[in-house]
């Protein structure tokens, strides 16, 4: 929704293994967002979302279609070209905000820290001139 410019950062006080992590993400070209039930991706925050074992996600949906919950996305396996397969189900709370649980195997696999990507960052903000950009709108240009 946002022509594919945005970036994300994990923060975290240790391995995902056993601490919280908060993935958080920049919208470029985004100034606001709106609040509203159904969300609107396009224009608003999204969800919060937890790993689980993905064995126990179908057992979920299941528990939440008997008690009458709203379920926004059924299970479904969602691929990452060269990496992993990442199931997930997403439900609404009371107020219809979204509860994403996603497949912890398939999640592990994707957050794997990538020992070059400092490296590609910058020679990818040194080709599109990313730096110069944030500089001249008054930001600190990197060393």
């Amino acid at each position: 929704p946002y022509d594919g410019k945005w970036s994300k950062t994990m923060i975290g006080y240790g391995p995902e293994d056993n601490h919280f992590v908060c993935e958080l993400t920049y919208n470029y070209g985004v100034s606001s967002y709106e609040n509203g039930v159904p969300v609107n991706h396009a224009k608003a925050f999204g969800r919060i979302a937890f790993a689980v074992p993905g064995g126990s996600l179908l057992g979920t949906e299941e528990k939440m279609k008997e008690a009458g919950q709203k379920i926004i996305t059924p299970y479904v396996s969602l691929d990452t070209p060269g990496k992993a397969t990442v199931q997930v189900v997403i439900l609404a709370d009371p107020d219809g905000h979204e509860i994403c649980f996603v497949g912890d195997e398939g999640f592990r696999e994707l957050s794997q820290v990538d020992l070059k990507a400092d490296k590609l960052l910058n020679e990818a903000m040194e080709k599109d001139k990313s730096d110069e950009w944030f500089a001249k709108k008054g930001g600190k240009a990197s060393a």
